[in-house]
């Protein structure tokens, strides 16, 4: 197959799938001119062998990451099953002539370059790494019940990149502080649609179990409104959530099925209050697959029941217990 300058690629575990990793792939359309109209990016995700192989179990399943990743809104295409050192053969396979990574050097379990082959040929891209959030840092919160972060909104440069459209440019998503009069960043309605609907909570750990009630809002239940994410500060308990709010907010604006977020909605000043869903509520769990088993306390179930493991994994990372 012909290589594409506009056939992009990039790879990784993606557990958790948080607004670091989401931030990559963003970066990552961006090496392709805004206006190529043969322009695709293709997120190769490894499978839980190769990631627990190379540098033990990942949180996450293979499924519940492939599907988290196809819900970003700049990924073209999920490759299931991607080796976890990149193989220019198999980029081959799909016309993408780069691969692009972040500036840090991921080594396999022989402590090799993956991405030596591909620096090799000229084929490889660097993007900066996204600093201040990795999966180990949220699981190490997790393992000491501490969530010590920098609770502050993220700044409007970056809430802006992350509310673009598929090309990476675009506007397309709202940003509300409190209420709809008060916009931070304006978006772009979609042509199709009349009104609004809010769907609400403080979607920490943000997963597939909320992206698939999203998503089943977006296209099955309210398919002519926008969707709009009221996003609490802190949980239904008025407690700390485990990701902070420039996590959880950056993490649900990569996400496709997304219009718009409220940030800390004042739900009271909503006129009609039949346009509010709370998140899990039995509406949206409808026909779920994801949503019927994986919830925040699930992922910390898993966490906790291979605590031993995941310690000895953080500590070689620089973490201390």
């Amino acid at each position: 197959m012909q290589l594409k300058e506009n056939k992009v690629w990039i790879d990784g575990c993606f557990d958790f799938t948080h607004y670091g990793h989401a931030g990559a792939i963003l970066q990552a359309r961006r090496t392709i001119p805004k206006n190529a109209l043969d322009g695709e990016l293709y997120c190769g995700v490894h499978n839980d062998a190769d990631i627990t192989f190379n540098k033990g179990p990942p949180v996450m399943n293979s499924e519940e990451r492939y599907a988290h990743t196809m819900s970003n809104r700049w990924c073209s295409r999920v490759i299931p099953n991607a080796p976890y050192v990149t193989d220019p053969k198999v980029l081959d396979g799909y016309g993408c002539k780069y691969v692009v990574h972040g500036d840090d050097i991921t080594l396999d379990a022989n402590g090799e370059d993956c991405y030596q082959e591909m620096k090799d040929l000229g084929r490889f891209r660097v993007v900066k790494r996204t600093d201040g959030v990795s999966t180990t840092d949220i699981i190490h919160r997790m393992l000491t019940h501490k969530y010590e972060y920098d609770d502050s909104m993220p700044n409007l440069d970056l809430l802006t990149k992350y509310c673009s459209d598929i090309n990476g440019y675009d506007i397309k998503c709202f940003v509300f502080n409190e209420i709809l009069q008060n916009i931070i960043v304006k978006g772009v309605k979609r042509s199709t649609t009349k009104g609004y609907i809010i769907i609400n909570g403080d979607f920490d750990l943000f997963h597939m179990g909320h992206i698939e009630q999203i998503k089943y809002a977006y296209e099955i239940l309210y398919p002519d409104r926008e969707i709009y994410i009221g996003l609490r500060k802190l949980d239904l308990n008025g407690q700390k959530t485990i990701m902070s709010l420039k996590e959880r907010l950056l993490s649900i604006l990569s996400c496709k099925y997304v219009d718009g977020i409220i940030i800390e909605p004042k739900l009271s000043d909503i006129n009609n209050k039949n346009n509010i869903i709370e998140i899990d509520s039995q509406d949206l769990l409808l026909n779920g697959h994801f949503s019927k088993y994986l919830t925040k306390q699930t992922i910390i179930d898993r966490i906790e029941s291979q605590r031993d493991l995941y310690i000895a994994r953080n500590l070689k990372k620089g973490m201390s217990y």
